[in-house]
């Protein structure tokens, strides 16, 4: 995945391109794991992030779907609220009660819960610490707790290529979107040259 800066450059995040290329998702795994490698980019948004990890969690290829019939009722909600708080903050601060009380849910049921509920519980509990953070919002962690629940969970190859690939169009599109407003720039300074 190349990318080109302004100046014409190639510019390319060596631990994006080594995780995007990794041979199976448990390699891609245990790298998130002991961090020899980053999917996120340092340059795309939070906010970007905070839509990633809420579908990730929940939509039509979410975690939830995915796990269909393996979590209790209680976890789902738990998750189905975490994603809803993880939209939100990709549009405005959510209120650090609204974090802690979901963090509150979460300890009270991995009291009782076991296997897949425990794991997404894990989850949930280090998106609400990222929340309540605020300043500093690392994604690593909490992309490796996905990634991992889905590949000890589902049929993971598949699923894990997909969040994979969708991340790397996401960095795609940052890049077409950069290329567009610097072409546009440059448009402009001609036609500002010519009048």
């Amino acid at each position: 995945m190349l990318c080109y800066d302004p100046v014409g450059m190639i510019d390319m995040n060596d631990a994006f391109r080594f995780a995007a290329s990794c041979s199976s998702s448990k390699e891609l795994i245990s790298r998130l794991q002991f961090g020899t490698t980053d999917l996120w980019p340092e340059d795309v948004a939070p906010s970007t992030r905070w839509r990633y990890m809420a579908d990730l969690i929940d939509s039509d290829r979410g975690m939830l779907v995915e796990l269909d019939g393996a979590l209790s009722g209680p976890v789902v909600d738990a998750l189905v609220a975490t994603a809803e708080l993880c939209r939100q903050s990709a549009i405005e601060p959510v209120p650090a009660a609204d974090w802690e009380y979901l963090r509150r849910a979460l300890g009270w049921l991995e009291r009782s819960s076991a296997g897949v509920d425990c794991a997404l519980i894990a989850v949930g509990e280090e998106l609400a610490l990222m929340g309540l953070d605020g300043a500093e919002q690392d994604f690593s962690v909490a992309t490796w707790l996905c990634m991992d629940v889905l590949d000890r969970f589902c049929a993971a190859g598949e699923t894990v290529d997909f969040w994979v690939q969708r991340m790397i169009d996401v960095r795609s599109d940052m890049v077409e979107r950069q290329l567009d407003s610097d072409s546009g720039v440059s448009e402009k300074a001609e036609l500002t040259v010519a009048v």
